[in-house]
């Protein structure tokens, strides 16, 4: 702010969750601007109101005491290849500069016995209540749970750190906790039972990121030099950058049925703006490749688009007082690569996000285009069985295809895109098998992840008040309407796209209407036949 730079103002929604209470922690994706909520919060108890001038909560009924902060950004107690004894020095170092900062003297010894002497010697010093934050608190397992060894003794390791806090709560006056998953039955902060999670609170639901408001208001400069330079209007503008980079849901109202968001990745607009050109620096930043291995070594069954579906129970795993105080085994089967939920891992890694809420249960979908093809793009190669520039080629082809309505291509395109696919994977499974895909299943799996991996809109099992459209792929200019047959005419999906009046849900768009039905072979695995006509 001092250098004129943009500080998007989140002091209203940050007063609104902190303001009453002392325990709190979140879970967000990474790169979503929790170290920022940290450091904003730690200068809020610090007392340091001349750095808040103009912002929403100067005007407000804050109380501007000076307590003693103590930040701990655990990334700096992680590292893949880190050690149990790399990790107990860095933890001391940490605790040695926090020291330094409030002025006392810490000798070292082991890192719980420092923490619990810190918090008791600031709180002397100062006569007030001691602000704590720890940011990232499960960068240390994340890092090493591909090493099952190493993360358990990490896990004892952190859980003997985070010891102190329930003795010490007499020295606390706040506590704030973020990391990117809410591990279940952890045990790490054994018996601090007034945890608050506010992970899938709606007050907290856009306390990061970007809303849609927040982007018009604080990077209007910006946005209407970025719709200049692409020759196009400010709203035109808004509708690009909304479909590549908003549509994250944090927030849901179990008892209204009802999801609060949805907001920007903010990571990524700023380097939007900063370069002004639409850039994929949230994904490249950190590819999900142990993921697509755990999806890979279950053939892809967790995300197949109509199975996106899970419990809300499942997701919401909050610091409960049960999952506190569970044992060292639950944690084991919760949190190691073996068991750990392929869906749960998407969603706190920020690769979905929920789009709905019903009946206890969360549809999860990609946020939006850029996550949804870059993912697509790392995700096929192995599904399909062939090399990234082949995949990308064929990919490329499709976009064209779709964008220059050339439908009489995208037979030969689907062809060479599943050619490679081995028969055991697409042959019709046994009744014994658990794992392996229906063949149409898996038809339409490739042809979704195909499809958004060429960045065009495309949506599975598409809703309508007759029934439901297998594909729905949608450009500027034209909307495609795809039904998959297997072993029957294409002809038959055309047939069922009109007496079920598919196009009506999308005649208010005044786009050109395509049907297209599309024969897949079982014996062939092939796509045997593809017709298409407008509507």
């Amino acid at each position: 702010r001092a250098r004129n730079g943009i500080y998007v103002d989140k002091t209203k929604a940050m007063y609104d969750l902190f303001k009453d209470g002392k325990y709190f922690f979140i879970a967000r994706p990474r790169r979503f601007g929790k170290s920022l909520l940290c450091s904003t919060l730690a200068e809020l108890f610090a007392g340091n109101r001349r750095l808040f001038t103009n912002t929403w909560i100067d005007g407000s009924d804050w109380e501007w005491k000076k307590h003693p902060v103590l930040h701990l950004d655990m990334t700096s107690a992680a590292g893949e290849d880190i050690t149990i004894a790399e990790m107990r020095i860095a933890l001391q170092d940490m605790l040695l500069d926090n020291a330094h900062q409030c002025g006392i003297e810490l000798k070292i010894e082991r890192p719980a016995a420092m923490l619990e002497k810190l918090l008791k010697a600031a709180y002397e010093k100062y006569g007030i209540g001691v602000a704590l934050i720890i940011d990232e608190y499960d960068k240390p397992m994340l890092d090493t749970i591909d090493r099952p060894t190493i993360n358990k003794h990490i896990h004892a390791a952190l859980r003997s750190f985070y010891g102190p806090l329930k003795k010490s709560t007499i020295y606390l006056k706040f506590v704030f906790i973020t990391g990117v998953f809410k591990f279940t039955k952890t045990s790490l902060f054994s018996n601090f039972n007034n945890l608050k999670d506010i992970t899938f609170s709606p007050k907290a639901a856009d306390v990061v990121g970007y809303t849609e408001q927040e982007v018009r208001t604080f990077f209007a400069e910006h946005l209407e030099a970025l719709a200049i330079k692409h020759k196009i209007s400010v709203e035109e503008m808004m509708s690009s950058l909304r479909n590549k980079y908003n549509g994250y849901n944090f927030g849901v109202d179990i008892a209204i049925n009802q999801l609060f968001g949805s907001v920007y990745n903010s990571y990524a607009l700023n380097y939007v703006f900063a370069e002004q050109q639409q850039l994929e620096k949230w994904f490249e930043s950190g590819s999900p490749h142990m993921l697509i291995k755990k999806l890979a070594s279950n053939q892809f069954k967790d995300i197949q688009p109509k199975k996106l579906i899970i419990k809300f129970t499942t997701l919401d795993r909050s610091c409960t007082p049960e999952d506190l105080n569970s044992t060292a085994d639950e944690y084991d089967e919760t949190v190691s690569s073996k068991h750990i939920s392929s869906l749960s891992m998407l969603y706190y890694a920020g690769y979905m996000t929920m789009k709905k809420y019903e009946n206890n249960k969360i549809s999860l979908d990609f946020p939006n285009l850029d996550v949804a093809s870059s993912f697509s793009e790392t995700l096929l190669p192995l599904l399909l069985q062939k090399n990234v520039d082949t995949v990308n080629e064929i990919m490329d082809g499709i976009h064209d295809v779709f964008i220059d309505q050339r439908l009489d291509d995208l037979k030969e395109l689907l062809n060479d895109a599943l050619a490679p696919v081995s028969y055991h994977t697409l042959k019709k499974p046994s009744t014994k098998s658990k794992t392996a895909i229906p063949q149409e299943n898996l038809y339409h799996i490739g042809f979704y992840y195909l499809f958004i991996g060429s960045r065009v809109k495309t949506t599975i099992e598409d809703g309508t008040i007759r029934g439901r459209i297998d594909i729905s792929v949608e450009t500027a200019e034209v909307v495609y309407l795809l039904e998959l047959k297997m072993d029957e005419s294409a002809e038959s999906a055309i047939q069922q796209i009109k007496e079920r009046d598919y196009a009506r849900k999308f005649k208010h768009t005044g786009k050109k209407i395509y049907a297209v039905g599309v024969s897949i072979s079982s014996k062939k695995r092939t796509v045997n036949d593809l017709v298409w006509e407008q509507l």
